[in-house]
């Protein structure tokens, strides 16, 4: 695939691309004139980049996990260390989402229980 067509296909620019690639995180291949291709396991590396820069992960954590797979099974534990420890920030953000989504809800039915009791010559339009 093309650079323009994987930017379609995963809602990005083809400049988020080109970044991703000048900071090592995506290596797609190139043709005899120099033009990207992004292959299958370009394409996947992308989409667990992209879930990985979504959920919070920074791009310098993102370039070390892309890094150690390059290198290996030899590096299983310290990427297992990276998911995990990425893992458990995204349950805390999840959590403190949680624990806001209650004081939305909250303040929801007050205003909800207003507005009943006003009836509905006096509710607001």
């Amino acid at each position: 695939m093309s650079i323009s067509q994987v930017a379609q296909q995963f809602g990005v620019e083809p400049h988020t691309l080109r970044y991703y690639e000048k900071e090592g995180i995506l290596h797609p291949e190139r043709t005899a004139n120099g033009i990207r291709v992004y292959t299958e396991e370009t394409l996947g590396q992308l989409e667990i980049a992209m879930c990985l820069k979504s959920t919070g992960m920074p791009l310098k954590d993102i370039r070390r996990y892309f890094e150690l797979a390059a290198r290996g099974e030899e590096t299983q534990e310290e990427r297992l260390r990276i998911f995990r420890q990425h893992r458990e920030r995204v349950l805390e953000e999840i959590a403190t989402l949680q624990k806001h989504l209650q004081k939305i809800d909250w303040k929801i039915s007050l205003m909800q229980k207003k507005t009943e009791a006003a009836g509905p010559e006096q509710a607001p339009k």
